[in-house]
């Protein structure tokens, strides 16, 4: 079964926001964009995994944070896909986000 979340973010132009999600790779599965960014409204500025605070269990699993840019008003989407860069096909979740953008 395919796990897969929608939710709407209104967010300002010219703050960036951080979508977290828990992740991990010791599994070998990671966030990673289903669809390029409309460059227009938005930028992905970082893309980085956030261990676990304690880390007593191997293979325990943390967070994977994507910090991005809004750049103007307007409306746009984040399509992520959790899955393994090699098998593409193999995608565990999805995550979809309605980008509502003020100014």
């Amino acid at each position: 079964m395919v796990d897969s979340t929608t939710r709407t973010l209104r967010v300002l132009a010219g703050h960036a926001f951080v979508l977290t999600l828990d992740a991990n790779p010791t599994t070998g599965y990671q966030w990673m964009l289903s669809n390029p960014l409309d460059g227009r409204f938005l930028t992905l500025l970082s893309n980085e995994y956030i261990p676990p605070a304690t880390s007593g269990l191997i293979g325990q699993g943390g967070h994977q944070q994507l910090t991005f840019q809004p750049l103007r008003p307007g409306m746009t989407s984040i399509a992520l896909k959790y899955c393994r860069p090699w098998d593409d096909g193999d995608c565990a979740r999805f995550s979809f986000t309605i980008v509502q953008i003020s100014g």
